[in-house]
Parts: C-alpha cells; sequence; structure tokens
C-alpha cells in the first residue's frame, strides 16, 4: 500500500476532530487526501478558500494568480502581511499554504488563465473553484467547466452581499444547471462596479470563501447537501441569508470555450487628465459621472448623474452643443464604457472623453470634492 491509500499516524493526530464527526470516517478523509482541487483567484475570496482547504487535507491544490500584493489587499486577503506588498499573490500564498500543511502538494500558477491555457490548467484537477473578481472569468471557467465535465464552484461578492453556488455537480448520473442557466450573457463591460470601485467589507469574503470551501468539502465527500440548482444569498448588515431555486433554467448549449477578450469592448476613447488648468476650465466641459446613487452621495465633482446602466435610454439628457463631454467614474473603467456608447448612439458627432483614472486619480491631487 502506497501512503496515498491510508492515513499515517500523524495525520490521524490533525485530523482527529473530522473523524470524531458522526458520518466523518477514514474513508472520508481519504476522499480528500486523493483529491485534486484548483482555486483560481489568491485574493478576498481564494485565502479562506485555500486556508480551510488545505487545513483539512486536500491532497493537492493549485493556486492560479497574475497579480501581485498591493497594501488596498491586506483588509481582507488574509494570508498576506505588509512585509509581502508587491509580491506575486500565487506565489506567497503557495508558501504559506505549505508551512500551513506540509502533506498536502501545492502547484502554482502565477499567470493569468486565459483562453489558450484554461484547458491545460484545469485538465489535472477534480473541482474548480472561483475565486476571481470579474465576470470574464467567471464565464471562461463555467464553459470549461461543462465541456470538460467538472464541477465549478461559484462565489462573488460586492460590498455587505455575497453569494455562492455549485454549479455543473453530477446528480444521478446527470449534471446540475450551470452558471450560464442562470446568467447565459456576461454584463456590459463596467455595467457593475467592482470591489475596487464599489468597495467590500473586508470579512465578507472569508464568509463566502469558508462556505466555498464548504461546499468543496461536501461535494468529495458525499456529506450533506450542496447548493445546486439554487444560488445562497448572504445579507452581511443583517445577517440574513436565502436561497433563490432554479425551477426553470435557461437553455444554453455550451459547445466551445469564448476567449475572455470577447467579453471586452475595446476602448477607443480619449482620457483626459485631471490638471490645474482642466478643474479652472470645467465650464467649458459637460460633466456626466456614471456611478450608482450610493458612490455619488459619498463624493462627486458635480455634473449630471447618469448610471452606465441608463446611458443608452437617458443620453439625450447630454445636449449642451457647445461643449465637450467628460464622463467620470471611481477607477475610469466605467467612464470609457459609458464614453463608447455615448459616440456610438451619436455617431461621434461630439467630443467626448473619460476622465483617465476617475476620481481615484484625484485623491493625491488639489481638487477639492
Amino acid at each position: 500500500m502506497t501512503s496515498h491509500e491510508f492515513l499515517s499516524p500523524t495525520e490521524w493526530l490533525r485530523y482527529k476532530r473530522h473523524l470524531q464527526l458522526p458520518g466523518f470516517d477514514e474513508n472520508a478523509q481519504m476522499a480528500l487526501k486523493k483529491s485534486t482541487v484548483l482555486v483560481v483567484g489568491a485574493g478576498g475570496l481564494g485565502c479562506p478558500i485555500l486556508l480551510y482547504l488545505a487545513a483539512a487535507g486536500i491532497g493537492k491544490i493549485g493556486i492560479v494568480d497574475f497579480d501581485n500584493i498591493e497594501i488596498e489587499n491586506l483588509h481582507r486577503q488574509i494570508l498576506f502581511d505588509e512585509s509581502e506588498v508587491g509580491r506575486p499573490k500565487a506565489i506567497v500564498a503557495g508558501e504559506k499554504i505549505k508551512k500551513l500543511h506540509p502533506y498536502v502538494n501545492i502547484e502554482v500558477f502565477n499567470k493569468a488563465i486565459d483562453y489558450e491555457n484554461v484547458t491545460s490548467i484545469i485538465s489535472d484537477y477534480d473541482v474548480i473553484v472561483d475565486g476571481s473578481d470579474n465576470f470574464a472569468t467567471r464565464y471562461l471557467l463555467n464553459d470549461a467547466c461543462v465541456i470538460m465535465d467538472k464541477p465549478y464552484i461559484y462565489g462573488a461578492v460586492f460590498q455587505y452581499e455575497g453569494q455562492v453556488s455549485s454549479f455543473n455537480v453530477l446528480l444521478d448520473k446527470k449534471r446540475s444547471c450551470n452558471y450560464r442557466n442562470i446568467y447565459p450573457e456576461p454584463p456590459e463591460t463596467g455595467v457593475i462596479p467592482s470591489c475596487a470601485e464599489g468597495g467590500v467589507l473586508g470579512v465578507l469574503p472569508g464568509i463566502i470563501g469558508s462556505v466555498q470551501a464548504m461546499e468543496v468539502i461536501k461535494l468529495i465527500t458525499g456529506l450533506g447537501e450542496l447548493i445546486v440548482n439554487s444560488t445562497w444569498i448572504f445579507d452581511a448588515l443583517s445577517m440574513d441569508s436565502h436561497k433563490i431555486y432554479v425551477t426553470e433554467p435557461i437553455p444554453f448549449i455550451i459547445n466551445e470555450i469564448i476567449p475572455i477578450q470577447n467579453y471586452c469592448i475595446p476602448s477607443v476613447i480619449n482620457e483626459i487628465e485631471y490638471s490645474e488648468h482642466w478643474e479652472q476650465n470645467l465650464n467649458n466641459f459637460q460633466l456626466i459621472d456614471v456611478r450608482t446613487e450610493e458612490e455619488r452621495r459619498r463624493k462627486n465633482i458635480g455634473g449630471i448623474h447618469i448610471p452606465l446602466s441608463e446611458i443608452k435610454e437617458e443620453y439625450h439628457k447630454i445636449i449642451c452643443k457647445e461643449k465637450d463631454v467628460i464622463f467620470y467614474c471611481h477607477t475610469g473603467r466605467r467612464s470609457k464604457q459609458a464614453a463608447q456608447i455615448f459616440q456610438q448612439l451619436t455617431d461621434g458627432k461630439k467630443k467626448v472623453y473619460s476622465l483617465k483614472g476617475g476620481l481615484e486619480a484625484l485623491k493625491n491631487q488639489s481638487f477639492n470634492f
């Protein structure tokens, strides 16, 4: 017998509290030991997912992330500390997880997952866990998991709310619904603000990531009931949670993986940077704030408020013929999208700009909000 076919005395001690649970025996722990799990994203969601899966005794864990640690990550990405700012997340996460559990085999992918490498990266793993923070990656992972017949554990957070689902799980020889059975197509780029734009309560990814890790453990061991054909939604402010059930999944055939860049509308919009001259001549421009109502209440630099999701219906409000138009948001992503939509609707008849870097870029400037 190999070491993969039984628990060593040290492992018996390590997993003692697992093995005391009703219904959780050595076979369940061995199932975890023999399993392979890929975690895409080592950020707010990925950190608790990685910590709990490693501690639980998953045999092999893959970590995918291309980003470096930033100080603004530290309020929620609990694997990292200030001395590691600037280092690659995937590499540091791998080092930390190995210290937590030396018996776990760690594979690090210090790169972005994309159309060209997604199948090769996920091919060796039993379960794919999504700790990413963007729609393009979610759809890419979902589609690849459907085509390659793998379960996909989804989680997402925004501000004070989070959600979890277990997609494409084999139940009675039939796969449960996948992400596209609920959301067939991604929203337009920038319509829904990212955490960088809308913020997120630091502890929330810890809660949602832990639930994702729980789903993985239940899936592998066969314990309990999974969040399948439904979505679990959690409100951190009220501590209320509920499930939305998918009684009639939207039919959607997935037979190819679509490149991520096909989800992103390329920007051909001129960006304008803040300068003292620009501030002094604000009256020469028509400002359009495309953020949410809540963001605008917190701070703004004036102008008309037309949320990005309403630009197509409300663009007629931008009627000042003699003034050029500047769209702005928090980071500049949504404003570029809004400017592009506006240009298409008006056949490019007006000069249109996006405020480069958005309001975030004005933090270190002398601009008075």
